[in-house]
Formats: C-alpha cells, structure tokens, sequence
C-alpha cells in the first residue's frame, strides 16, 4: 500500500511539473506528414462494486492514433510513441517523424497515440479521460484485432517526461496487479523511457532509460542512484540507464536549438531549460534502435 501511494504521489508530481498550452497534433503544422488520425474504442474499464449493483454496464474511451504499418506484408513488432503531458508539439512531431522512420526502415509497424486529440483529457493532468497507460494497452488490442497478419505479438513503448513516466509505472507489477487493469490481455515486452522520474522498482519488462545531467524538470540524481543500487536487474540487463552530461530536459527535440525556458504565459512552472543535444539525441536513438530490435524481433 505504501508503494501505490508513494507512487500515485510521484505520478501528480510529474503530471504537474509538465503542463503545457500546445495544440493538439492534428491542428500542428508539425504533423503534416501523418496519416489521418484514427478513431478506436479501447480496452473496457471493469465495474466496481457500486456500480454493478446499480446496474451499469462496462464502458471504453475512444482514442486516436496515427498508424504506420510496416513496410513489409509480414508480421512485425510494433513500437506504440506515446507524447509528453504537452501533446505532440511541433518539435515533438518532428522528433516522432525522425524515430517513426527509423522504426519502418528497422522493420518495426509504429503507432503514435495524442492522447489528448478530442479526449476531454487536460494536458498534464490525470484528472479527466482514460490514463495514457490504458490508452498505450489499447493500441496492442487495437493491432491484435485488426491487424493480425501484421504483428508479431511483440509490442515496445516509447515515450518521453510524462510519457516516461508512464513507461515505467506500466513495467511496475503494481500496475498489473491494479484493478483497473483486470480487463488487459496483453502488455508491453519492451520499454524506452526518456527523462522520467526514476525510482529503483522491480519490472516487467526491459526497460531502457534515457536522461541529461542538467535535467531541471526531473533528477538525474535518481536515476543514478537507480542505477547504483540495482546491480541484480542492471547485470541481469532487464535495466539499462544513460546519463548524458551537459544534456538537459527534451534534449532529443533537434528544433529547440537555444536553450529556452518557459514563461508563465505558456508553462504553469515555468523557468525550467529545455534544449537540444546533439550528441545525446544521436547516441539515445542508436542504443533505442538496438535495444528494441533485441527484445522484438
């Protein structure tokens, strides 16, 4: 019970620390090179006991996503990029575009969820809409259903900050052993985790981290000290972490050349850098290229 509280505290915390004003995806200029955005019903939440005896019925949220299916007719992993707490801004959809066509070229199927596209889900915050971690778990149904032929029934998530975060909590067993979850039938094999807030927890699944030294948004200094204190999952390779010195938060985003910190006009915690780092962003894609070919294909 401590675990989940500490937890669910440290989910808030991130989700403040992360709003932001963009538009969505499909009003950005950034994602013009996606396909139409597709509408699906997700994975069904269980009822609680309340409601069972009023006598409700199971219900699912719609989510959109953008589809990219392999290059090839033939079954294939697939890498579901789940956004920021920002939405896909335009410098995260160029970014998405860089990883999407390396994913396809690798011989991966790629779908990019905006979990905030026409969902009533409020940027940064948990409060309203399905979370994005049932949102990432219906997109393997989503595949499952329509899409058999083409999946290899090996599933890897992305995501970055907020989405990082995410990534983690779905390699906890205390997400699998949530409640609302009863109804998921499949979970993810591998996961990619940029600048989150790390913690030393037990997973699931690989997991690979990514953060800069000078991150302000989250502490590198955790992920260090994951990493000194979890020799067992760190030899065993279920846990890789790498710190990129003189990098800071979103460093992966090559259209945040200067360094820029938020204003109060478009961050509610404003102050905090954000730039790009050349030699991180390079490095990070080449050990995620590597590390999701080992554990999917």
């Amino acid at each position: 019970m401590v675990k989940i509280i500490k937890l669910v505290i440290l989910c808030l915390i991130i989700s403040k620390a992360s709003v932001s004003k963009e538009i969505s995806c499909k009003e950005n200029p950034g994602c013009e090179n996606f396909p139409e955005i597709i509408k699906f019903e997700g994975i069904k939440f269980p009822l609680t006991m309340v409601q069972k005896d009023q006598g409700k019925k199971p219900t699912a949220e719609n989510y959109y996503i953008f589809h990219f299916k392999p290059l090839k007719d033939e079954p294939s992993p697939y890498i579901i990029i789940i956004p920021t707490s920002g939405g896909i801004t335009k410098s995260a959809a160029v970014t998405f575009e860089r990883y999407k066509n390396k994913f396809l070229d690798k011989g991966f199927g790629v779908i990019i969820l905006d979990q905030f596209y026409n969902t009533g889900i409020e940027r940064g915050t948990l409060s309203q809409g399905p979370l994005a971690s049932m949102g990432a778990l219906s997109t393997i149904e989503y595949i499952k259903q329509n899409y058999p032929n083409l999946s290899n029934d090996k599933f890897g998530i992305m995501g970055g900050s907020r989405g990082g975060m995410t990534v983690l909590s779905l390699a906890s067993p205390l997400a699998r052993e949530n409640f609302i979850y009863k109804n998921v039938k499949h979970w993810f094999d591998a996961g990619v985790a940029f600048y989150p807030s790390c913690g030393k927890q037990e997973l699931t699944m690989p997991v690979v981290v990514f953060i800069g030294e000078l991150d302000e948004w989250v502490s590198a200094t955790n992920c260090k000290m994951w990493k000194k204190r979890d020799k067992e999952q760190i030899s065993s390779g279920m846990l890789k972490i790498f710190i990129y010195k003189n990098a800071h938060h979103a460093f992966n985003r090559e259209l945040i050349k200067e360094l820029y910190r938020p204003t109060k006009d478009d961050h509610d915690l404003p102050g905090r850098a954000v730039q790009y780092n050349k030699k991180a962003d390079k490095h990070s894609q080449k050990k995620m290229i590597e590390f999701f070919i080992k554990h999917l294909k």
